[in-house]
């Protein structure tokens, strides 16, 4: 499987990955863009993230990345997503070991970092596969992690 990854997304993938949330309903979308993105998802508001990365295998887009800050030496990751009908066939693992390689290319980034939910156990099982660690539990108002991979 080839993963490349794009700066941004076009509208027809837009499209597409909003019709894949809005069809699993606001729950789902808060699992997996947080509470600042209202409900339904669009184009529109896709296209206004910073450092959103379209994520293709063999050429066919199959989900989006974000770096969702850069502080000193630590990108803090999110609002990763693989479709659906792509999930359990070994994309996200992919998707998100070729991600953290090419974050870490850029020399000055000694470690890469993530948010879970805690009910999310599947998440949470990947990126302890890809060697991340729980640095932070936080309980209000949902048990989420807060998991880090050092270089």
């Amino acid at each position: 499987m080839n993963i490349i990854f794009e700066n941004g997304i076009n509208e027809f993938n837009g499209h597409e990955l909003a019709a894949w949330s809005n069809e699993k309903g606001i729950d789902f979308q808060e699992q997996w863009m947080g509470p600042t993105i209202e409900y339904p998802l669009n184009y529109s508001k896709l296209k206004s993230l910073e450092n959103l990365y379209s994520i293709f295998a063999d050429k066919e887009f199959i989900g989006v990345i974000q770096q969702v800050r850069i502080y000193e030496d630590n990108i803090h990751i999110g609002r990763f997503i693989i479709n659906p009908s792509k999930t359990g066939m070994g994309y996200g693992k992919e998707s998100l070991k070729e991600f953290i390689n090419y974050c870490f290319k850029n020399a000055v980034i000694k470690s890469i970092s993530l948010t879970v939910f805690g009910y999310n156990k599947s998440a949470k099982a990947l990126y302890e596969k890809l060697g991340f660690k729980i640095v932070e539990t936080i309980n209000k108002p949902d048990l989420k992690y807060i998991m880090k991979k050092y270089r």
